[in-house]
């Protein structure tokens, strides 16, 4: 994708509700030559962002309050389900993280009656709390308040982004896009370890796949290959390149990486240092096969020595 595509769509989303499904389907109207998957990816991480950006703000002991009286007032008033739902799309922030902020509050209120208080506002008295909360957010129907489970079963699964349903989505996401990209060397006999096998070797950073063989795709050696199921925007790749790429190179030499969900083709500024990117399982690869050149002659050839050695990668 083109940076310009990018930024128009990124604006278009400044503009719009925070309704993330009607969102999605008016900018699939308006973009209609640009992947599915790549735009889904890219409203995501824009709203990832937004919830990151006002979270201090959202989450203070003022705001929690009020918005856990809200819910209360909705309930006692005989309001339909999806209280929550609504108040974090009024506000444009995360409904599974408005969720737990009043699930939070629920049990404190309950916890200061069973005389369990917090030692100082917005701390725990001890580690407990938190757990119960994390357990009760993953299984709503442990909650003893009827209509609040509803309450926070709802804002769950209407959050794309946050939550633990929505987590256990992107994870599944990531693992079958790993899963594919092993199938795919796999099937072309590519001898490769996964991240397990290079963690107990002892590496502490460690990319998807290394091959023990390297690779060449467009005249560029691959070391190593990282699967990323999301789009590559500036933000996420710059961090990306700091975090995890660069040790990479340092430790396996030059790699790919592949996001699956597309990527803006001005990032792909680092190939000649040894980063390359890609938004497919690359079909142009070169392989060493040293049994393809045993037998070779040519008598009288001075050159042929070093010629043997560079010229013992064929097309698969």
């Amino acid at each position: 994708m083109e940076m310009n595509t990018y930024e128009k769509i990124v604006y278009s989303i400044s503009f719009k509700s925070w309704d993330f499904d009607k969102v999605l389907a008016e900018l699939a109207e308006e973009f209609p030559l640009e992947r599915k998957e790549s735009v889904r990816s890219i409203l995501s991480q824009e709203y990832q962002k937004h919830i990151k950006k006002g979270f201090k703000a959202g989450h203070s002991d003022v705001r929690k309050a009020a918005v856990y009286e809200s819910v209360r007032q909705a309930a006692a008033s005989g309001e339909p389900d999806g209280a929550i739902v609504r108040l974090a799309q009024q506000g444009a922030a995360s409904s599974a993280l408005t969720a737990r902020m009043v699930l939070e509050e629920y049990l404190t209120e309950n916890n200061k009656k069973d005389g369990r208080e917090v030692t100082k506002p917005g701390e725990y008295k001890d580690q407990a709390l938190k757990s119960q909360t994390s357990m009760l957010m993953k299984d709503t129907t442990l909650i003893e308040d009827g209509k609040l489970a509803m309450e926070i079963f709802l804002a769950t699964i209407k959050d794309d982004s946050y939550g633990p349903l929505a987590e256990a989505i992107k994870h599944s996401i990531g693992e079958e896009h790993e899963q594919k990209l092993k199938d795919c060397l796999t099937k072309l006999d590519i001898p490769f370890s996964d991240e397990n096998v290079l963690r107990v070797q002892g590496y502490d950073k460690t990319p998807d796949i290394k091959l023990e063989v390297p690779i060449s795709v467009d005249g560029h050696i691959i070391n190593w290959i990282e699967s990323k199921a999301l789009f590559g925007d500036p933000e996420a790749h710059q961090g990306y390149l700091r975090d995890q790429f660069w040790s990479y190179m340092n430790r396996f030499g030059s790699g790919m990486v592949i996001y699956w969900f597309g990527y803006i083709s001005q990032l792909d500024t680092n190939r000649s240092a040894g980063i390359i990117l890609s938004d497919h399982f690359p079909t142009n690869i070169v392989r060493y096969k040293p049994e393809m050149i045993k037998d070779f002659s040519c008598p009288g050839d001075d050159n042929l020595q070093v010629n043997e050695s560079l010229g013992s990668l064929v097309i698969s």
